[in-house]
This record gives structure tokens, C-alpha cells and sequence, in this order.
């Protein structure tokens, strides 16, 4: 009976905690990630600026994210208690300030910047390490739970978003969003990450299962496969994402229809996480595995059969879901929690750059070839990115086998 009361207790507080990270997730993905798709055209025609320089500043944002994000790794292994996970969300809310107070584009790309610093303390990666560090392999839980909740991000805050705008214009609903950033944040990560200590279930799990994980720091082949992964699954949805309009128009299907169909992306990629909680017994490897068949099953359909489109962006949604996931229980899974929040610095830096070059690189290919060229050639990099798997299940498996 005792057992089941301390079992229940430590569920609680890995929901109750869960549910709050989720939520300071969305306002932070929100401030930054998906901020722009609401304000850029406004602040076109308010400012004149150029797409090119709207845009341009996020993908900066992008790049000093993946730049400082080994180095906030490291950080956060090296503190008993993560202030840059603490002020993440002030760090953001200056950002947006600056944006907001922007009367050229130097300073504009300046706020961009400072965002792009909160970008590296405060998002899922930096959060997964604080995570992994707290609670060891326990961790999955909270990450698998908050990644379900942040997946509502664009459901929220989109229309909150274009409500402040048509009603205060892009200026005051940056202040307003960074005053909510800057008042909700940091409560939230200091009485759930900074001073929340485990429960003794929690210290239990820890010691059984941290025997688990599999000790592969000596590694490199692994770390670069895993590395390679991660790049090329950022590339694939930041390149999806980018120009799925416009492969779906060229697909001879209206706009109309092409708008309706990527909608489903959304709830197929939270969808799946729902899955993931239910069926949580296979390993992060398989699910890995999984995820890259998906993704190009997404993708195949999307370049040989567009009249079931939508069965090809469900496929996409699926393994895109399970990649969110896996950006931090893979990791966690292979590493153990004593390199975790250092290794997951380190993993963050390409995948962010990429992420930061696919918009251009996309736009070049498309300018000088054509858009199914570009599905094509993300239709290739999902090929590769499937044999990466399974070379590295097999990797890991074989470290783990001696």
C-alpha cells in the first residue's frame, strides 16, 4: 500500500509537472519559432522591409541558437541548479521588446539574436538536458508527456497571436507577449525544475533503470550517426514545412485543398504522441526506426501519388511526432543521464543550422531546377536517413551486447 501511495504521489508530480513545462513550451516555441508566421506580413507593410530581411533574421536566430547550444549544454551539466533554463523566458521577452522598439532592420535583426540566445537556453533541448539531469532515465516520461502538450503550440497560440495584431498592431503585441513571458516563465521553471527535488520513487527508478542505458560515451560512431539523424530529420521537416504549399499546388491540387490537407499535419503529429504514451514498452531505437519509414513513406506518397496526399502528409505528421519525442529519449536511452545534458548541447548545433540554411537551399533548387526536384531530394536524404538507423540499432546493440 505504501508502495502504491509513493507510486501515485511521484505520478502526480510528473503530470502536474509535465502539464506546466508543457505550457511555458508553447509560450516559448510561440515567442519564437512561430511568431514570425503571424507578424511578418504586417511588419512588411508597416516597415517596408524585405521578405528576405524578415526572414533572414529568424534564420540568424536559428544559427546563434545552434551555435550556443554546446556551450548551454555543458552549462547546465556543469550547475546543480540551471539558471539559463530559469531566465530563458526573460532572455526571449527582451528579445521581443527590442523587436518591438525596432525602427530599422539592424535593430530588428538584434531582437532576432537576442531571441535566438533564449532560443538555445530555454527550448527542448535545453529543457530535456535540465530534465535528464534532474531525474535520470525517468526523464522520458516528462519529455514524452510535455512534447504531447507542446504540440498544441500553433493551436493556441496562432489565434491569440492574430487577435493582438488586428486589435494593437505587431509592436504592442510583441510587449504583450514578452510581458507574458517574462511573468509566467520563470515561476513555472523554478518551482517545477529549479527547486522541485525527486521523490523517492523517482530515486528508486533512477538506480534500476540508469543500469539500463547503454554506455557508449566512448563511441564516436555512434555520437555522429545519431548526430547525422537528427540533421537530416531537421532538414526534412524544416524543407516540408517551408514549401509544402507550393508541392502541393504543383501537384495540380487548388490551394484551397492544399491548405486543408497540410492542417492534418498538426493533429497527426500529436496524434502519434498520444501512441507513444500508450505503447511506451518498445525501445527509443525502434521507435527511431519507425519514425524514418514514415517519414519517407510521407514523402514517396507525396512525389508519386498526390491524389492521396493526405495519407502522405498522416505518414510525415506520424514520424515527425516520434522525431520530437525521440530528440530527447533517444539520447537519454543510448547515453544514460551522466553525459545527457552535455551530449544533447552538442547534438542541438547541426540540426539547428541545417534548419537555419534548408529555407535558402530549398529556394535555390527550386529556383534552378524545379519543386518536384527538391521533393525528390529530400525524398533521398529520408532513404539516407532510414540506413542510418538501422546501422546505428545495430551499433548500439553491439555495444550494448559487450
Amino acid at each position: 500500500m505504501n508502495n502504491l501511495l509513493t507510486l501515485k504521489k511521484s505520478d502526480t508530480i510528473v503530470l502536474s509537472s509535465s502539464f506546466m513545462l508543457g505550457l511555458a513550451q508553447i509560450l516559448l516555441w510561440g515567442g519564437s519559432f512561430f511568431i514570425l508566421t503571424i507578424l511578418a506580413e504586417p511588419i512588411m507593410k508597416d516597415t517596408g522591409w524585405s521578405q528576405q530581411y524578415v526572414y533572414g533574421s529568424f534564420s540568424l536566430a536559428l544559427m546563434v541558437s545552434g551555435l550556443l547550444s554546446p556551450k548551454i549544454g555543458k552549462f547546465i551539466h556543469s550547475l546543480d541548479k540551471n539558471i539559463m533554463l530559469l531566465y530563458a523566458g526573460v532572455v526571449m521577452g527582451v528579445g521581443l521588446i527590442t523587436i518591438g522598439l525596432a525602427q530599422n532592420i539592424y535593430f530588428f535583426i538584434l531582437g532576432w539574436a537576442i531571441i535566438g540566445i533564449a532560443m538555445s537556453m530555454g527550448l527542448h533541448d535545453a529543457l530535456f538536458a535540465s530534465l535528464g539531469k534532474k531525474y535520470g532515465m525517468q526523464a522520458s516520461q516528462f519529455i514524452i508527456q510535455i512534447t504531447l502538450i507542446s504540440g498544441f503550440v500553433t493551436t493556441i497560440i496562432w489565434p491569440i497571436l492574430t487577435y493582438l495584431v488586428s486589435t494593437y498592431g505587431w509592436r504592442i503585441t510583441c510587449f504583450i507577449y514578452a510581458i507574458a513571458l517574462i511573468v509566467f516563465i520563470v515561476p513555472i521553471h523554478y518551482l517545477t525544475i529549479y527547486t522541485n527535488g525527486r521523490t523517492e520513487s523517482i530515486k528508486n527508478d533512477l538506480n534500476k533503470l540508469e543500469g539500463e542505458s547503454i554506455s557508449v560515451t566512448s563511441n564516436k560512431s555512434v555520437y555522429y550517426l545519431l548526430l547525422i539523424n537528427f540533421t537530416i530529420g531537421s532538414i526534412l521537416m524544416t524543407g516540408l514545412y517551408v514549401h509544402l504549399i507550393d508541392i502541393l499546388t504543383n501537384k495540380n491540387i487548388s490551394l484551397k485543398e492544399a491548405i486543408g490537407i497540410s492542417a492534418l499535419l498538426g493533429p497527426c503529429q500529436v496524434g502519434v504522441r498520444v501512441l507513444d504514451i500508450i505503447f511506451s514498452k518498445k525501445t527509443p531505437i525502434v521507435t527511431a526506426v519507425i519514425s524514418s519509414i514514415l517519414v519517407f513513406s510521407g514523402l514517396l506518397i507525396l512525389l508519386f501519388s498526390p491524389e492521396i496526399s493526405f495519407l502522405g502528409i498522416a505518414f510525415f505528421g506520424f514520424g515527425n511526432g516520434m522525431r520530437s519525442i525521440l530528440r530527447g529519449t533517444l539520447p537519454l536511452w543510448i547515453y544514460g543521464s551522466d553525459s545527457y545534458a552535455s551530449i544533447m548541447g552538442q547534438l542541438a548545433r547541426f540540426p539547428l543550422i541545417a534548419q537555419a540554411l534548408t529555407p535558402f537551399i530549398g529556394g535555390l533548387i527550386i529556383q534552378y531546377f524545379d519543386i518536384t526536384y527538391f521533393l525528390e531530394f529530400l525524398c533521398g536524404l529520408a532513404v539516407l536517413n532510414i540506413l542510418i538507423m538501422f546501422i546505428l540499432k545495430k551499433q548500439v546493440f553491439q555495444v550494448r551486447n559487450t
